[in-house]
């Protein structure tokens, strides 16, 4: 009698921690993980278009050439990834619709650089983005389903961290979409919704940089990473006219918002490896 008791207590908790394990997977991904790469996804959609728009005026600029060609790669790669550990449909739907949207959207961007395609980017790159933007939130949705799904103290709080996660990764994508419509806002290319995008984009990296700064969630780390982001924006604050009225040669804010993505994927990775416990 006492052995098959030891033997049940035994799969009862074998099974609790194969559950726990399940829950916090998407596919062989972490639903953490899942998270930062479905936002990366963002962020190409809106690279890939700066690149493009930049290449309108520098066409020599090889590198940047090259950067496009490896950005579209590790876009679809990354997008198959996503694909292949979805479990819910309506992940899997918001998948397929981004790739749908990608086959238009990638033939703007392998033409040589020209006005007519680069206002077509313009007009299009919310779209994908707003895709890609859908498949970050199914993937959210996913992880809340299994988290209240069982009965655990912390399920609140890690559907919490998901959603810094988020925020710190789609902060890498504004700082990508705030040189697209930087580069939009140019003679020939300009009109009054591109200004007007310039200034949103703006305003919501500045206002989730300050949510992002009071998170429970920090620790020394993450707090020292976001000083790293701070004295790189706050130059942009202080004179954010240089932005609104093409102060920046286009080499220079290019690189501006590599360099504010590179800050934001390292605060992004270093919420992706917490665990609430």
């Amino acid at each position: 009698m006492k052995k098959s008791i030891k033997v049940a207590y035994t799969f009862v908790f074998l099974f609790a921690i194969q559950l726990t394990f399940a829950q916090n997977e998407y596919g062989t991904l972490s639903f953490n993980k899942a998270v930062n790469i479905s936002g990366k996804q963002r962020m190409l959609t809106q690279k890939m278009g700066k690149i493009y728009l930049y290449l309108l005026n520098n066409p020599t600029d090889f590198k940047a050439k090259r950067d496009i060609k490896i950005t579209q790669i590790i876009f679809e790669k990354q997008n198959n990834i996503l694909e292949k550990n979805a479990s819910s449909n309506v992940t899997k739907n918001n998948i397929k619709e981004v790739k749908n949207t990608w086959n238009k959207y990638k033939k703007f961007l392998n033409s040589s650089p020209n006005k007519e395609d680069a206002l077509k980017i313009i007009n299009t790159n919310t779209t994908i983005l707003t895709y890609a933007n859908n498949v970050v939130n199914a993937v959210i949705s996913e992880a809340n389903t299994k988290n209240n799904a069982i009965d655990s103290d912390v399920a609140y709080e890690d559907n919490e961290l998901k959603q810094i996660i988020n925020k710190a990764g789609r902060q890498r994508m504004l700082s990508q979409r705030l040189a697209l419509y930087y580069f939009a806002t140019k003679p020939g290319l300009k009109s009054s919704n591109s200004q007007n995008k310039l200034k949103a984009v703006y305003e919501e990296l500045d206002a989730a940089l300050n949510d992002l700064l009071i998170s429970s969630f920090n620790n020394d780390r993450i707090d020292n990473a976001l000083g790293a982001v701070m004295a790189k924006w706050e130059g942009i604050q202080k004179n954010n006219e240089r932005l609104f009225k093409q102060g920046y040669n286009d080499k220079e804010i290019y690189d501006l918002s590599n360099d504010l993505t590179k800050l934001f994927n390292r605060i992004t990775s270093l919420y992706e490896k917490l665990k609430v416990e």
